[in-house]
Parts: C-alpha cells; sequence; structure tokens
C-alpha cells in the first residue's frame, strides 16, 4: 500500500488503526467539548419517555474490525436499554466506499429517523446527506465532521496526546531520569490529529524531555521497525509514545527484542486497542494507553441521534478519553473487559 492510500485508509478506520480528525470546525453553540455524558443519557431517555418509536442507522467504514465490532454491540445494548430504538447497522469494509453510499441510499429511501456515518468520502456522501436533511433525517458524522451535519459523535485528540504526555512526565519525575530522551510517532499526513504529538511536544518541552526522533508511525510493522533503528542511535532511549497502540505496541515489541529492562523506559499508547491495553495489564515496559470508553462511545451513537431528532440535550459531544495503566487495576479491568462484552 502506497503512503498516500495508507493515510486514506487510516483516517477512515480510526478505530482500527486509530485516530480520523476533527475536520470541519464545529459551530461554538455545538462545542462537543462542553456536552457531558449526565447531559446526553438525559435527552435520550426523555426521548422515549415520549412513547414514540426511532431508528437509527450506522455506518462505521470498516465494520470487520473487532473493535468497530464492540462500539455497534455497546450501540445496540443502548437502545435494548432504552427500549424505544432500532439500530441498523450496515456491512461496510475495508473503506469501501460504495458499500457505504449503498447502504446511506436504501436508509434514505426507506426514511430511517438518523444516519450516523463515518464519512469514507465527505464529497461522495454530501448529496445523500442534502436528500437525507431534506426528508427531515438526522445527519450525524461519527469521527470526523461534516459541514451542516445535525450531530458529532467522536473524541478529542488534544485530551488524548495530553493525557499519555503527562503519564509520561511523571514516570519521570519519579523515577529521577536524568536527561530524559523520547521517540514520538506521528501521521504528518492528517494534521486534523497533529494534538495527538503536538500535545505531547509541549509537555515534553516543559518538562525538558528531549524528543530525539519524530517519525510517521501507525502499525505495528513501522512502530517496530522505527524504533529498532532509534535505539541503534539512541540505545539510552527513555520514552517512546506512540500515535497509537498499534505504534506503541511495535515500539513495545522493540524495546523487548533490544532487552531493555522494564523499569528502565516508558512505553505509552493511544485509543485503548485490546492489544494495547494488554501489554499495559502486564506491568513491564508498556505502561500507559490513553484509552477511549468504547462502551460511551456505543451508548452515544445511540443517543445523540435521539438528542439531534428531538431537539432535547446535546448531539455534539466528545466521548470521554481516560489513563490505563496499572495505577488503576480496577479501570484498566473494565477497559480490557469492554472486548469480551456481548
Amino acid at each position: 500500500m502506497n503512503r498516500k492510500s495508507f493515510i486514506k485508509s487510516f483516517a477512515a478506520a480510526l478505530l482500527c488503526a486509530s485516530a480520523l480528525g476533527a475536520g470541519h470546525a464545529v459551530a461554538a453553540d455545538n462545542d462537543p467539548s462542553k456536552a457531558t455524558i449526565e447531559e446526553i443519557r438525559a435527552g435520550g431517555k426523555k426521548a422515549c419517555d415520549s412513547g414514540k418509536k426511532f431508528t437509527i442507522a450506522y455506518s462505521h467504514s470498516v465494520s470487520e474490525a473487532a473493535i468497530v465490532k464492540q462500539v455497534r454491540h455497546f450501540a445496540d445494548k443502548r437502545a435494548g436499554e432504552l427500549g424505544c430504538v432500532t439500530v441498523m447497522h450496515d456491512n461496510t469494509q475495508a473503506n469501501n466506499l460504495e458499500q457505504q453510499i449503498n447502504a446511506v441510499q436504501g436508509w434514505v429511501t426507506l426514511g430511517v429517523d438518523a444516519i450516523v456515518v463515518t464519512p469514507i468520502d465527505e464529497s461522495a456522501l454530501k448529496p445523500f446527506q442534502k436528500q437525507a436533511q431534506a426528508k427531515g433525517i438526522k445527519w450525524l458524522t461519527y469521527l470526523g465532521t461534516m459541514e451542516g451535519s445535525d450531530g458529532f459523535v467522536g473524541f478529542d485528540h488534544a485530551q488524548s496526546g495530553q493525557i499519555i504526555g503527562k503519564a509520561a512526565v511523571d514516570w519521570v519525575k519519579a523515577n529521577k531520569v536524568e536527561t530524559p530522551k523520547a521517540l514520538v510517532t506521528t501521521l504528518t499526513g492528517l494534521p486534523s490529529i497533529a494534538p495527538r504529538w503536538k500535545e505531547v511536544e509541549k509537555l515534553f518541552a516543559e518538562a525538558g524531555i528531549e524528543i530525539v526522533a519524530e517519525q510517521d508511525s501507525a502499525d505495528q510493522a513501522s512502530g517496530l521497525t522505527i524504533t529498532e533503528t532509534v535505539l541503534k542511535q539512541h540505545p539510552d532511549l527513555d520514552i517512546i509514545i506512540g500515535l497509537n497502540d498499534d505504534a506503541a505496541v511495535g515500539a513495545n515489541r522493540a524495546a523487548t527484542i533490544a532487552n531493555i529492562p522494564a523499569d528502565k523506559i516508558f512505553i505509552g499508547g493511544q485509543d485503548g486497542s485490546f492489544e494495547g491495553l494488554s501489554a499495559v495489564n502486564e506491568g513491564a515496559r508498556y505502561k500507559a494507553s490513553a484509552a477511549i470508553l468504547i462502551n460511551d462511545l456505543g451508548a452515544n451513537i445511540v443517543d445523540l441521534a435521539l438528542n439531534a431528532v428531538t431537539g432535547d440535550g446535546p448531539s455534539f459531544a466528545y466521548t470521554p478519553t481516560v489513563l490505563a495503566s496499572k495505577a488503576d487495576q480496577a479501570l484498566l479491568d473494565k477497559l480490557i473487559a469492554n472486548y469480551s462484552s456481548k
């Protein structure tokens, strides 16, 4: 896969390879950072208390991915709890635009109440957004925004970078590491997700941590090879921060192969993938992940759509990101259990 194709695939998938940018700016009165989980849930419950029935359609660009299946599971679970919602899922796989267009077109014809979509190609979906909204169907986007949408289901890349960056700084201070050196992975082809590494850069600069290398990596293979190369140049490397957990898992393998003592390095990722969380749970080199609460993310698909339909409660919101580490084993166990919940 060439670089351009990889970036497109990465951006559309996000939760598989992690992270899609915010796209267009969201109006101030729809600021997703201001909505609380309590407000989101209250709106959904109020919609069902009205006695009406609702149909919400959800399209992810890579429905075959394990984490996406779990997000869909939590959406279905929330719908079941509310009792007035039917969630329809499509079978779009491998960022297949034709599959997604066929699904969305069918939902518009059917006349569902709301469509929540991870837009593979915004320009290609724009005509269907207009058709849907003309019929009174609310149009929400998942992970990335579109101009004129009625809602947004996503999370905050800046918060993610801040959480994992602070965890690394705290580790340096606790272990009294002198002249700490760090490797940070990026994905410069997607500047909209830059807060994932820019926030880390800021925190490291303030803490006197030298970033000796920054390279694009969002998958395990490149995370492994990049770390191997950097370790040859800087065998005293103290910190590795992955753009996502995939890059960090690859880096963890490189550090393990190099036999770096577990107490001499901090490796951290972002998103809270199953492999990342499992590595954290081992209590060795992989110290933390800035993890998305996928149970809340799935539930937000339903509640934010209902809020958009009824006009009660926020329809633009970030799902919280939390620090997953051995320091809070109960939370770590809960995050890992999200992947086995049925």
